[in-house]
């Protein structure tokens, strides 16, 4: 089951289809059949829709629509052009007026507005859409024009209020009140047009919109809560794939609140919703965040599958060496984490070669040199793995806290140790103790000594410098113990100085010493931990006994093995 090698050009993940491949218009090429593919995509608001008009448009003359099917054509147009089409909803509503739908060509003019507002023309837009919201009402009260047109016109009211509290121009309380007027007519106008899904859509997009104002009072709780109204009523209508901005929404409020289920299904909900309309670069986000929850409750393996799925879509968004390398450095990871590990380490690899610190910033960077270390560590290539490390040190040494460059440098040393440079291992963990005693953390200070201790042995030059070494940590450490402030702090250091009295007693023997005081230190210092030093303890004292047995106290091992016995 290992990871398929190159992984920029294997595809498991189904191909999105692009928005402009809608399955009808290859299939029937008649203006007829096209026709009614543009209105049934526009009724039930398919993305595809201002794809299947332009197609219309391309196949016909104007003399062969009705005004209605001209007037769509301009609509979806001006849609597809963003803000730089708001001329063209003139257009549009000009003909529908011509196809005799007075409320549809005010809707259209209505959104014109909008998308005037969009690009800057607030106070115009806000003047034009109450004019427009004024003649609309006047025309459903005298039912000269139905509740889609209504809602239609009044929901780019709402819009056009909502983005002027959104960039500070106009009060909240307008915008909510004017988004409240959409729900209240579609949901009390009781007309056969109830089933409508566009209907239904603009009720959704009003509790979105609520949600938003909610969230920006600081009522998370309430916004979420309206979001998954929103999301019900995208849902209930048939049009999911309009439902999933507001499940992301969904998933960060519930991350925020602590809710890492409610997170993820939100998220799996989206792209369950999304489907095929999801652009690739979305696809990527959504399955990293839903990479990152999995594994945060240990399901490493799927969160594997989801990083990897997030590479392939980078691919296809033509973003490898953006968002498709932080995908292959979070794959990396989760690979090393089923210890994968020659697969994780290609993976890595291949992300550094893309990934930027001005990019993706220097902490991803020396997160995946951080991990390509470990992997050659495990991989028993030690040098390589030092080389990782010390690239990762030097990153993170500029960083204000220095724990990540005291650990990567401590992890390079025993890395250079491991391949036998001795000289640089003990330079490195001599540049790591300096960390460890500048961030006050005397358990890694001490651990750094000895191993500067045991490197000093091998240097085949007499002990002096290993034991000068050994007994400064022994140093360090019962200075520390002298100001420990908690008993939690007391039984740490309690550990740390045995454990530094049997590698004294350890490096002593080695080096064919005959002193025992470390090992009888470090047994006493093992004891008055209780049963938590247990098996510590009668390891030293097994220790002192072949020591014992080497200098020719038979008695005295004997003894120490018999008091290990009694220990069990």
């Amino acid at each position: 089951d290992r990871l398929p090698l190159g992984v920029r050009t294997l595809r498991t993940a189904p191909a999105a289809p692009s928005a402009a491949t809608s399955p009808s218009p290859a299939a029937e090429t008649s203006l007829p059949a096209l026709l009614a593919e543009a209105h049934r995509l526009a009724d039930t608001l398919r993305p595809e829709a201002v794809n299947a008009w332009a197609a219309v448009a391309r196949a016909a003359d104007d003399g062969e629509l009705a005004p209605v099917d001209r007037a769509l054509i301009a609509d979806h147009e001006a849609m597809s052009r963003g803000p730089e089409g708001a001329e063209l909803f003139e257009r549009a509503a000009e003909l529908y007026a011509a196809a005799g739908d007075g409320g549809e060509a005010l809707a259209a003019r209505a959104r014109g507005a909008y998308f005037r507002a969009l690009r800057g023309e607030q106070d115009t837009a806000l003047a034009r859409v109450t004019g427009l919201s004024e003649e609309v009402r006047a025309l459903y009260a005298a039912e000269a024009t139905g509740v889609r047109q209504t809602a239609s016109v009044l929901m780019s009211r709402a819009r056009i209020l909502m983005h002027r509290a959104r960039t500070g121009a106009g009060p909240a309380r307008d915008a909510a009140a004017a988004v409240r007027e959409v729900p209240a007519l579609v949901e009390g106008h009781g007309t056969p047009e109830e089933g409508d899904a566009r209907l239904a859509a603009r009720v959704a997009e009003s509790w979105g919109m609520l949600a938003e104002l909610a969230g920006a009072a600081g009522d998370r709780a309430g916004a979420a809560e309206l979001l998954r109204r929103a999301v019900a009523e995208y849902v209930r209508a048939g049009v999911p794939w309009c439902a999933v901005e507001y499940e992301v929404q969904v998933a960060a409020l519930a991350e925020e609140a602590g809710d890492r289920a409610e997170a993820e299904r939100a998220l799996r909900a989206a792209l369950e919703y999304g489907g095929p309309y999801v652009e690739p670069a979305g696809q990527v986000q959504l399955h990293l965040r839903i990479a990152e929850l999995t594994a945060g409750r240990g399901e490493v393996a799927a969160a594997a599958e989801h990083a990897l799925q997030a590479t392939h879509w980078a691919d296809q968004a033509g973003e490898s060496g953006t968002s498709g390398a932080w995908a292959r450095q979070q794959l990396g990871g989760y690979l090393l984490r089923q210890g994968r590990c020659a697969e994780a380490a290609e993976v890595l690899e291949s992300a550094l070669a893309d990934l930027r610190a001005g990019t993706h910033g220097d902490g991803v960077v020396v997160q995946a040199r951080w991990w390509l270390g470990d992997c050659l560590e495990e991989l028993g290539e030690h040098r390589a793995a030092a080389e990782q490390r010390l690239l990762a040190a030097d990153i993170a040494r500029h960083w204000p806290e220095q724990r990540d460059h005291a650990t990567l440098a401590h992890l390079a040393a025993d890395s250079l140790g491991s391949a036998g440079l001795v000289a640089e291992a003990d330079r490195a963990y001599a540049r790591a103790g300096e960390l460890w005693r500048a961030l006050g953390d005397t358990r890694l200070l001490v651990r750094s000594l000895r191993a500067r201790a045991w490197l000093a042995l091998r240097e085949d030059s007499g002990t002096a410098a290993a034991e000068g070494l050994m007994a400064e940590a022994v140093e360090v450490c019962e200075e520390a113990l002298e100001d420990a402030a908690d008993s939690r702090a007391l039984g740490g250091l309690t550990r740390e100085l045995a454990q530094t009295h049997r590698q004294f007693g350890d490096l002593l023997a080695q080096a064919g010493g005959s002193d025992g005081v470390h090992f009888e230190r470090a047994i006493t210092l093992f004891d008055s931990l209780g049963p938590a030093g247990l098996h510590d303890r009668t390891a030293a004292e097994l220790a002192a006994a072949e020591l014992a047995t080497e200098l020719g106290h038979p008695e005295e091992a004997a003894a120490r093995a018999h008091a290990v016995l009694a220990a069990y």
